[in-house]
């Protein structure tokens, strides 16, 4: 059984040796330990077999007030130490290679309250003060920036003089110089950002390539990923605003929202993927998963629901309020949808309004008719209307039932469909013929946007009923007077003709008298 060697140097030893040589050599034997203890306590080993030193106690170090002093050294390179500049009060900790300076100024509080941990963290550090820096060239370069953390390999390697600004994550907020009251929150997050300010990164690559753009909002993976000098733009969500290069004053909040947006300004987008495809676009205001998607230079668009305004591209001043509402536009503009799934008649029209879809039935309002322009100081050449009672005794009211195309899969109907209850109304083809066939398609009393789907406006024939009342209400007028002017007529002959009567009777009664006395005279007798 092998035995162990315990050397033992008693500190008068230990003394005496220092005073009469120069070097001291002590060879362990095979699994030996080295001991420096007491009669009680032991305060050092060194176990030969693993070459592990051991401190069992305490190790102090004096404060580091110059290169020589209170340093720990990996190799031959400072790699932890609090270096203290005359003058100041200190506080500082430096931990990594090159870690810190010994150039620092020697004003009150400047170059003091830093932490440092990592290679060459805080490596060019002149009056900079209350900065934190934990990872390898963390800080490397900064002279005089203050209160700056930064947390994570070469984070906030390139600063200088900004200020106030974190930084957790590698490469994070990494080529700043001078920006300030930054925050970057995970990998290369404000990676490239120079001069900007005030900007806050979280997520990985959140605002990476940023360099002047400030007061940026960025949460999530890939957030505001591309953007460099666009300002008071807010992403929340992964891939929010990654293509945004100058676009300022937007807002995203949902997966991929303003996605693919680079200049376009004043969006508002929330709801995944809504705004997805904007580019150039201004003034848009998205509300619901996929609205606006397809989006790409419209301006001053709003849509509210899932999918609406769904494949608008370029369409502009155009309002959609409801699941699928206006899904259908592609660049028309100002139109105007309501409703689970309404519909302009095609995607390129323009200047139109609908209420609700193919299965509404009703119409409610307080009122039963809609006030519209019409101030005579806004209108021209007014004339009187030359249509009335015989263009509208052309017009057919037709009693039918609806058996819609569109309730059928091959969009043909047979019937099978058809609804049991009739409906009173017009044919939009046998209105046009009326128009037309009278040189009046300027009524517009049917709408062909869509080749596919004529719809009528009944209402524009209100102007011409009226007419053709007015024109009933004066041949009647005339009628009346005509009628009045023979009643009086009529008067003045059976007054007449009272009048002839009377004269009869009066004569037959005078030839009755004179028939009496003829007789009289021609009998003799009474």
């Amino acid at each position: 059984m092998k035995k162990k060697v315990f050397l033992i140097i008693t500190c008068k030893l230990l003394v005496c040796n220092l005073l009469y040589t120069q070097n001291i050599t002590n060879t362990l034997g095979t699994s030996g330990v080295f001991t420096i203890k007491d009669a009680g306590s032991s305060y050092l080993t060194l176990t030969q077999s693993t070459g592990q030193l051991n401190i069992l106690k305490t190790l102090r170090l004096e404060n580091t007030t110059s290169s020589e002093l209170g340093i720990i050294f990996k190799g031959v390179n400072r790699f932890i130490h609090d270096y203290q500049a005359p003058g100041t009060s200190g506080f500082n900790t430096f931990i990594g290679l090159y870690s810190g300076n010994f150039t620092m100024d020697g004003t009150i509080y400047q170059a003091s309250y830093n932490t440092a941990v990592g290679s060459v963290s805080l490596f060019s550090n002149t009056t900079g003060s209350f900065n934190t820096a934990l990872g390898s060239s963390a800080l490397g370069f900064n002279t005089t920036g203050s209160e700056n953390t930064a947390v994570g390999q070469v984070s906030m390697y390139q600063n200088t003089t900004g200020y106030s600004n974190t930084a957790v994550g590698r490469l994070s907020l990494y080529a700043n110089t001078s920006g300030y009251y930054n925050t970057g929150i995970g990998y290369v997050s404000l990676r490239d950002n120079t001069t900007g300010f005030s900007n806050t990164g979280i997520g990985v690559s959140a605002l990476k390539f940023n360099t002047t753009g400030y007061e940026n909002t960025s949460v999530g993976t890939n957030s505001l990923y591309n953007n460099t000098s666009g300002y008071y733009n807010t992403s929340v969500g992964m891939g929010s605003l990654f293509t945004n290069s100058t676009g300022t004053q937007n807002t995203a909040l949902g997966w991929q929202s303003l996605y693919s947006n680079t200049a376009g300004t004043q969006n508002t987008a929330l709801g995944v993927a809504s705004l997805s495809a904007n580019t150039t676009g201004n003034g848009n205001t998205a509300l619901g998963f996929n609205s606006l998607y397809s989006n790409n230079i419209g301006f001053l668009n709003t849509a509210f629901g899932s999918f609406s305004l769904y494949n608008n591209t370029s369409g502009s001043y155009n309002t959609a309020l409801g699941f699928q509402a206006g899904g259908m536009i592609t660049t028309g503009s100002n139109l105007t949808c309501i409703g689970n799934d309404a519909e302009p008649t095609i995607g390129s029209a323009t200047n139109q309004i609908t209420l609700g879809n193919g299965s509404v039935t009703s119409l409610r309002c307080n009122v039963t008719t809609i006030t519209s322009l019409s101030d005579a100081r806004d209108k021209k050449n007014i004339r009187d209307l030359n249509l009335g009672l015989d263009f509208l005794m052309k017009v057919k009211p037709r009693l039918f039932n609806w058996d819609k195309r569109e309730w059928y899969e091959d969009n043909k109907s047979d019937g099978s469909k058809m609804k049991e209850i009739p409906t009173a109304g017009f044919i939009a083809q046998e209105l046009d013929e009326v128009q037309t066939t009278q040189n009046a398609e300027w009524l517009n009393l049917v709408l062909k946007d869509n080749p596919e789907k004529w719809e009528a406006t009944p209402g524009n024939l209100l102007p011409i009923m009226v007419k053709a009342i007015q024109d009933l209400k004066t041949e009647n007028e005339k009628l009346k007077t005509e009628n009045h002017s023979l009643a009086e007529r009529l008067d003045k002959y059976e007054e007449l003709q009272n009048t002839l009567a009377k004269k009869l009777e009066e004569i037959e009664s005078k030839q009755n008298v004179n028939a009496v006395k003829l007789t009289e005279d021609l009998t003799g007798q009474p």
